[in-house]
């Protein structure tokens, strides 16, 4: 007959009953803390606002700037009135918010870890440059490097600006301009290509008809100077007669 002798089980290392006492001691004394959030990163991009790939900032968005246009437009509020109503009303919410919170037991929330990345406020300041700069080269540009319906249609969109400002006021203004910059690039990215299908038609048929212009006016302009030498050369023919 054979005996079977059980094997006793395998005791843990001291090694690995070290290193669970130690993931143990941390896990319970030391609590995990969130990561501080960068309050102008999450936020979002103005991209994603006016592309409406946020839908709720974009609404967010689109009801204030209604709601501050019905108010000083249609109700009559001055600026001053408005905005301490509204500091007023977010006072009074964080108040309340924190009230609540602390009657149903639970810890409000730790603004302390809510900053602006310094990273961020260069990067804004950065980009508010470029736009600035870009926007003076355009200025100083569009009417020499650039062609000329760039030009005409520059001065034509001034134009059509200064007459539709002088029938609106400016919360009026503003919130046209809120309007179509939330409107626009979303028609814009959706029909992008029949778009541009029609920029470049109408370009080639202003070439067309600037290039008709130019060798109109060129022949004129020819034809004016032979008849302006054609009479020098008259008055000339004429003098020499009679003085010989």
């Amino acid at each position: 007959m054979q005996t079977t002798t059980e094997s006793p089980p395998i005791s843990p290392t001291p090694e690995l009953v070290n290193n669970s006492e130690f993931n143990q001691q941390t896990s319970t004394d030391s609590p995990i803390t969130a990561p501080a959030r960068d309050v102008v990163n999450n936020t979002g991009t103005l991209g994603d606002l006016i592309l409406w790939k946020r839908k709720s900032n974009s609404v967010v968005a689109l009801l204030a700037a209604t709601t501050i246009w019905l108010s000083l437009d249609i109700y009559g509020l001055t600026f001053i009135t408005l905005a301490s109503w509204i500091a007023m009303f977010a006072i009074a919410s964080i108040f309340l918010w924190g009230n609540i919170y602390m009657l149903l037991g639970k810890e409000p929330l730790d603004m302390s870890m809510m900053y602006i990345n310094d990273e961020s406020v260069v990067e804004a300041g950065t980009k508010f440059r470029e736009s600035v700069e870009k926007s003076l080269r355009f200025l100083f540009s569009v009417s020499t490097e650039r062609e000329w319906f760039v030009f005409v249609g520059t001065v034509a969109s001034l134009g059509l600006l200064s007459v539709v400002a002088s029938h609106l006021d400016l919360p009026t203004l503003l919130f046209l301009g809120v309007m179509m910059g939330l409107t626009a690039p979303v028609v814009y990215v959706k029909y992008e290509d029949g778009i541009k299908d029609l920029g470049q038609r109408v370009r080639v048929r202003s070439h067309t008809y600037y290039s008709a212009v130019a060798e109109k006016c060129h022949t004129y302009y020819s034809a004016i100077v032979e008849r302006v030498k054609n009479m020098k050369t008259k008055l000339q023919n004429k003098k020499r007669k009679k003085t010989e």
